[in-house]
Parts: structure tokens; C-alpha cells; sequence
């Protein structure tokens, strides 16, 4: 394999942020390396049809074969979308390792796959939950002959980092809210025994804040930049402060703070 190619097309891949952004390195470094006439990124559904996320189908026949049939009932029949729901959470491999014994006599080969002019494939899935799966796909065409060995290989090493960029570029985590989107509950809860020896600290008064939002420990130490270890020791201090045991108890002191409003 090329390296230098291979140095640039990571680079891209950690460089880049979005999708539209990395298609045409995906098409590039992946079509040349493995000799591919396809290149295909899907979102695998568990229910319902896929998503195309991008299809680099430069023959006209093909892509439109595959815009009009893939999604409609290709899909059901695709070993690969099978085998995205099994027990593994990445999988990567030939068609033929997965492909039923009498594939090629199949209804399925016959209507739709022989149609592609496809006669090979690596596919790499892996799963996003239990009800959905990142698919990378790249396809071979008769003229160019089946995969070989080292490809697999290569394939097998290259395809787990891929998808892992992809999934976070196309999944990103949920936003935690800013602190600064409640700075009146911070304020709430400092004020509440401010001027006795169990008044909260500021930072004492920030978690508290979040915990009531509904933020777990993890979710309130990304948000502070410490550790949700560092989380609970000062929430068992919150209550230990404001004798109380719960989350509940800790939103009833704030309606109470706020009666005399």
C-alpha cells in the first residue's frame, strides 16, 4: 500500500468534519487503493429502509440500478444488512465469506445483484445501537476481478477507523447545555444558608444546579471539566450541607427558596 497516500487520507479523516468533506478523499484514496468501482457508506436500519449516505457509483446503469432497487428490497436480501444485526458490534468482510452457498442461484442474485454487473465486495459494519449500523461498502466489477487476500487484510485494518470517524461525525454525542444557561438556579442555591456555616460553595452551588436539570455525574463533570468521582464527593457534601438525601428534596429547597419571589 502506499503509505504516503495512506498518510494524507488519515490526515483528511481526522482533519476533516463533516461528511461533504471527506467524500471525495473516502472516493479517492479508497477507490485507488483498492481498486474499487463502487464506494458506499449506508446507515443499516433495523426496521426500515437505508439510508445512503454516499454512493460513489460512477457507472450510470449501475447508480441508477441501485438508487431505484437498493433501498425499495436490495437491502433485505443483502448478506451484509443480515449480518449488521447479529452479535457483533463490528464486523468486516468478502461477500463470499457470508454470501449463502447457492448465492449465485439465488432469486436475489438473479433480479438484482447479477444486474449490478457486481462480482465482488468488502463490506465493514458497525453497529450505532441496537436498531442501527454504519455500512462501508466498496464493489468490484467483473472486469476487475475479485479481492484479493491482502486486500482483506488491509481492508479489515483500515475500515474499524474509518467507520469509528464517520460514526462520530454523522453521531455526535448529545450537547450538554452550558452551566451559563442557569445561572439564577446557581444563584438559588448559593443564597440558601449564605450567611451560615452550611452555605454552599459556588462550586457546590454549580452542581447542585445541574443535578436538578436532571445531569447525571458524568454529564455535570463534563460540563465542569472534573471527574464524576469528583462529582459525587461534593454532592454528598450538598446534602450532608443541606440535610438532605435525595434529588427530590434537593428540588423542593429551591420552591421553597422561591415563595417569597
Amino acid at each position: 500500500m502506499d503509505k504516503t497516500g495512506e498518510y494524507e487520507f488519515l490526515n483528511d479523516l481526522v482533519r476533516l468534519e463533516t461528511l461533504e468533506l471527506l467524500k471525495r478523499p473516502l472516493e479517492e484514496y479508497l477507490g485507488k487503493t483498492f481498486n474499487s468501482q463502487t464506494v458506499t457508506i449506508i446507515r443499516f436500519l433495523r426496521e426500515g429502509p437505508p439510508v445512503t449516505l454516499q454512493a460513489y457509483i460512477p457507472d450510470t446503469a449501475l447508480s441508477r440500478l441501485f438508487e431505484a432497487e437498493y433501498a425499495r428490497i436490495g437491502y433485505m436480501l443483502d448478506p451484509f444488512w443480515i449480518m449488521a444485526f447479529g452479535p457483533a458490534e463490528f464486523t468486516a468482510y468478502q461477500l463470499r465469506e457470508i454470501a449463502p452457498d447457492r448465492f449465485e442461484t439465488s432469486e436475489y442474485h438473479a433480479h438484482y445483484y447479477a444486474r449490478t454487473g457486481l462480482i465482488d465486495e468488502l463490506g465493514a459494519t458497525l453497529r450505532l445501537g441496537a436498531d442501527a449500523a454504519l455500512h462501508l461498502s466498496l464493489g468490484r466489477t467483473r472486469d476487475h476481478g475479485r479481492f484479493r487476500a491482502n486486500e482483506l487484510r488491509y481492508f479489515r485494518q483500515l475500515s474499524p477507523i474509518i467507520l469509528n470517524r464517520l460514526r462520530v461525525i454523522t453521531h455526535p454525542p448529545r450537547r450538554i447545555p452550558e452551566l451559563h444557561s442557569a445561572p439564577d438556579l446557581i444563584d438559588r442555591y448559593q443564597s440558601i444558608f449564605a450567611n451560615g456555616a452550611n452555605a454552599l460553595s459556588r462550586r457546590e452551588a454549580e452542581i447542585a444546579a445541574l443535578i436538578v436539570q436532571g445531569h447525571s455525574s458524568r454529564a455535570a463533570g463534563l460540563c465542569l471539566g472534573i471527574s464524576d468521582q469528583t462529582v459525587k464527593v461534593h454532592r454528598r457534601n450538598i446534602y450532608k450541607k443541606l440535610r438532605i438525601s435525595s434529588q427530590n428534596e434537593l428540588f423542593s429547597l429551591l420552591v421553597e427558596s422561591m415563595k417569597g419571589d
